[in-house]
């Protein structure tokens, strides 16, 4: 037993002469300079996607600024096809007061013989104010 110890020993040892192990491994490599490049590679990286995002963000931000002017728009289209109606519907509820009807409880109610013949009129490029077509054009038979 002792010559087989003895005999491994030595080949072993042979072997390491032979073969050194530091001949075989990788050359050294300088661990900073291996961060340093990919904290390079990383900053590189992170700056295009930040040019990319402030790319999108711009266009993005012009993009909600043409939709507002587009709102504020029509905001102004709205609000001047709401006031006639309001004015009218304001000299309506003043004639309706004025007749007795009490314009807060009552509802008006557009129908009969002479609102029809309005609307027929109105169809064929009459005036919009049904006050002068009663009054003037429409004869009740």
């Amino acid at each position: 037993m002792k010559y087989v110890l003895i005999a491994l020993f030595a080949i072993v040892i042979s072997i390491e002469i032979a073969f050194p192990v530091r001949a075989l491994s990788m050359p050294p490599v300088d661990e900073v300079e291996m961060m340093m490049a990919k904290i390079q590679s990383n900053l590189r990286m992170a700056s295009q996607v930040t040019q990319m995002a402030q790319s999108k963000s711009a266009t993005l931000v012009a993009q909600k600024q043409q939709e507002k002017a587009e709102l504020k728009e029509a905001v102004v289209a709205a609000e001047a096809k709401v006031d006639p109606i309001q004015k009218k519907s304001e000299i309506l509820s003043a004639k309706m007061i004025t007749n007795g009807l009490d314009t807060s409880i009552e509802e008006i109610k557009m129908t009969g013989p002479a609102y029809d013949a309005y609307l027929n009129y109105v169809e064929e490029g009459g005036k919009e104010e049904f006050d002068y077509f009663r009054m003037y054009l429409w004869q009740q038979k």
